[in-house]
């Protein structure tokens, strides 16, 4: 530990510090930093190989897999949760939609920085955002498709619960006090 702590010292007064000088853009510092990493690893030697540490690096980075697209998003949170008869899990106070093909199994949620991941096996299934103020958090496309050999498909809404549902997601209309007093003094 103690070598380490030096050789940070030891690269800041050599002018490895990106604080002692101003630079103009962020591409500017960059390039100085990779160069300067180049520099130093040329120099250093790798305890395992015994070469320098960039041949070693550029030797053993051929092996490498390449990292999955997208990256996994960190997660601060993790459990593993039933989905209930109706086709929710609750997490931290919240309960939130899944596809319906799920009812019953095990699902794990994880709670990332804006939002609730559900995953089922590797793949997530849903995706829902975090700390929001609603308690109920529903994605009305995990309650349409086909029944699977497992599950029934649930109902449709039909014309009327289509017609509500539209009804509850439209703004509230805005309406000048005239209007209310106007239809006070009819209603007199």
């Amino acid at each position: 530990a103690k070598g380490k702590v030096e050789r940070r010292i030891r690269d800041g007064r050599l002018g490895c510090s990106p604080y002692r000088r101003h630079w103009d853009s962020l591409e500017a510092l960059q390039a100085h930093t990779d160069a300067r990493r180049i520099e130093i690893l040329a120099k250093r030697t790798c305890p395992a190989t015994g070469t320098d540490v960039l041949s070693a690096w550029e030797r053993e980075r051929i092996h490498l897999s390449p990292l999955p697209e997208p990256l996994p998003e960190p997660f601060d949170i993790a459990v593993t949760r039933r989905v209930a008869s109706d086709c929710t899990v609750a997490f931290e106070g919240r309960t939130y939609s899944v596809p319906f093909a799920l009812l019953g199994q095990a699902v794990e949620v994880r709670g990332c920085a804006r939002h609730v991941q559900i995953l089922a096996g590797a793949d997530i299934v849903a995706a829902h955002p975090r700390g929001t103020a609603e308690r109920i958090v529903l994605d009305p496309t995990h309650f349409d498709g086909p029944s699977t050999a497992d599950v029934v498909a649930p109902t449709p809404l039909g014309r009327l619960g289509t017609r509500l549902a539209e009804i509850a997601a439209m703004a509230p209309e805005q309406r000048p006090l005239d209007l209310y007093a106007a239809l006070a003094e009819v209603a007199r």
